[in-house]
């Protein structure tokens, strides 16, 4: 999603193309993702996931971003971290909303040993996937992807890491 197209506008590359079905400014395509994706072939080095905030929008969006990446792209995901119960519940009851779209970065870390997957403890969290060729720490297929156990299991599902450590990362 690029909504009002704030954060859009900061992003300096050669190519950025915004898809949006409801922006509130100009965008290249203005449609959903399933669409664009369906019509358009084009690869990218990152894909930033940020529009519907559900899970199975974020889940598909993902799996779409996988398809369209070139060789060592990264895949960025926003609002994997929820603060609280409240904030991640679908449909919408707070201001601050970041909803359930943490249930499909961790449904992937239970379904694919093929991605290099962390979130970054920042901003809501900010998830981060790459393909990778080593085989990778997958999450039991039997965990209850709810928020109660979210709150218990964070670290671990998240593959939680700081600002710091990611900053080391790269």
């Amino acid at each position: 999603g690029v909504w009002t197209g704030d954060c859009f506008r900061q992003i300096n590359c050669k190519k950025k193309v915004g898809v949006d079905p409801k922006a509130i400014t100009s965008v290249a395509y203005r449609m959903t993702s399933d669409k664009y994706f369906e019509d358009n072939t084009e690869k990218f080095d990152i894909i930033f996931v940020d529009g519907l905030h559900t899970y199975e929008q974020a889940y598909k969006d993902v799996l779409n971003g996988l398809d369209r990446l070139n060789e060592g792209g990264t895949i960025v995901m926003h609002d994997c971290y929820p603060d609280n119960e409240k904030s991640q519940k679908v449909p919408r009851e707070c201001d601050v909303w970041n909803g359930d779209v943490w249930k499909a970065f961790v449904r992937l870390r239970t379904e694919r040993d093929d991605l290099d997957m962390y979130v970054i403890n920042s901003d809501y969290g900010v998830g981060v996937i790459q393909k990778t060729s080593n085989k990778q720490k997958m999450l039991s297929s039997d965990i209850d992807i709810c928020y109660q156990e979210l709150e218990k299991n964070f670290k671990e599902w998240l593959n939680l890491v700081s600002v710091e450590d990611f900053k080391k990362r790269i």
